[in-house]
């Protein structure tokens, strides 16, 4: 970041362990601060959470599409229930959402500002569907496997 490099968090995918943007920030944050000894270390908590917003679109060269809300981009985001425990007292959002967020609080997503979860639901996805779905293409492959 001080040499100029555009710094961002991003997940590739759920396939060893849990997507989970949240963790993923704690782990940069929580990482620092144990090699520094310094919790006034780069990334702060806010920090982290612009690296995983304007931060990964700024990394990839999509900063005029997305990672913001500003006019002209893609309504890209979620809505989380700030109802829960772990957001309370509200004092420092950043710090807040880094530490506390869970993907279990997230209530809606918008991609393209199109709903893809809506009151913690999965917009027009047949989710035991799915699950049966993945568990015999599972189930097939590691037949051919001869497993």
């Amino acid at each position: 970041r001080d040499a100029g490099v555009a710094v961002g968090l991003g997940l590739d995918g759920g396939a060893g362990d849990a997507p989970d943007a949240f963790a993923n920030m704690r782990a940069a944050v929580g990482l620092q601060r144990a090699v520094s000894q310094d919790a006034a270390a780069f990334p702060r908590p806010a920090d982290a959470l612009r690296m995983a917003t304007l931060g990964g679109a700024e990394a990839l060269g999509l900063e005029t599409q997305t990672g913001s809300l500003t006019p002209g981009k893609r309504a890209d985001l979620i809505v989380l229930n700030a109802g829960w425990m772990n957001f309370a007292p509200r004092w420092d959002w950043p710090s807040q959402l880094v530490f506390g967020g869970q993907p279990r609080m997230v209530r809606d997503v918008l991609v393209g500002g199109e709903a893809l979860k809506r009151n913690g639901e999965l917009v027009g996805v047949d989710v035991a569907q799915a699950v049966a779905d993945a568990e015999e293409a599972s189930r097939a492959l590691q037949e051919r496997l001869g497993r």
